[in-house]
């Protein structure tokens, strides 16, 4: 088995943050020197994350997006805006603990003998995850768990399916106010991309709810009610006091991963 077999993508993009403890990235480093397709691998993650710095909203969209905002007067709890993105497939994320599955998971075979979509996700070990990005003067940047977010920030929120079929994204605030992100509309989880990372069609735009703010990606291999979800969001939320909620309370079936965002009031 060759070195580039041996580090999944996950970890490679840590070693590429200088996320790794040393004995870590001391080991990755020398299968760097070993394996050329490792190391291409890695230029692979640099490059696409150069070109999502380099990508933007373009100016007359932001001037848009901040006109009708203003026009709008007193914002609700959230405002959204459509945010503009490089037409590329984004493979830098940051990856947030999953909660065990409660059941087995599916055969990776199809009736056909071939492997389903998703199966090599799921042999790889990837798990569902969240992806966060801002919007910077600069373009954006991507945010990793436990930054810092603002009053004002337009915040957009992605995620990786890992071979999952279905999803959901809530939040809940450090007001204890709970919004559903996806899907967008209906009462029924929404079908995921199987792209290696899938930005929603909208950013948001952050209210001064106080102290932090903590995202949920809730995935399964079958269609779901959102329902239940929003309960167990709500019920974690009327729980939660100086600290956001560990992880909801969910029915059998389900994964979830977080997301956390400290909020800090601007001076």
């Amino acid at each position: 088995m060759s070195a580039d077999n041996l580090i999944p993508d996950v970890l490679l993009e840590r070693y590429r943050l200088s996320e790794l403890p040393k004995e870590e990235a001391d080991r990755v480093t020398a299968l760097l020197g070993q394996d050329a397709q490792l190391r291409e691998r890695l230029a692979a993650l640099e490059a696409s994350d150069e070109e999502f710095r380099r990508g933007g909203l373009p100016d007359r969209l932001e001037q848009r997006t901040r006109r009708t905002l203003a026009e709008r007067g007193p914002r609700p709890r959230r405002s959204a805006a459509y945010w503009a993105m490089p037409a590329v497939a984004l493979t830098a994320i940051v990856v947030i603990a999953v909660a065990g599955r409660t059941t087995a998971p599916p055969s990776t075979e199809s009736p056909a003998g071939q492997p389903p979509d998703g199966a090599e996700d799921r042999l790889k070990g990837l798990k569902p995850a969240l992806a966060l990005y801002r919007r910077t003067a600069q373009g954006s940047e991507t945010l990793a768990d436990g930054a810092i977010g603002r009053k004002g920030d337009l915040i957009r929120v992605g995620y990786r399916a890992a071979g999952r079929s279905y999803g959901a994204i809530v939040s809940i605030d450090g007001a204890r106010n709970v919004t559903m992100h996806l899907p967008p509309a209906g009462d029924r989880a929404a079908t995921l991309k199987r792209e290696p990372t899938v930005l929603l069609d909208q950013a948001y735009e952050l209210d001064d709810a106080p102290q932090w703010e903590r995202f949920y990606f809730i995935a399964g291999d079958q269609p779901f009610e959102v329902a239940p979800v929003m309960q167990a969001a709500r019920d974690a939320a009327s729980k939660s006091s100086g600290s956001p909620p560990a992880g909801l309370a969910l029915p059998r079936g389900l994964e979830q991963s977080s997301f956390t965002l400290q909020k800090e009031s601007r001076p």
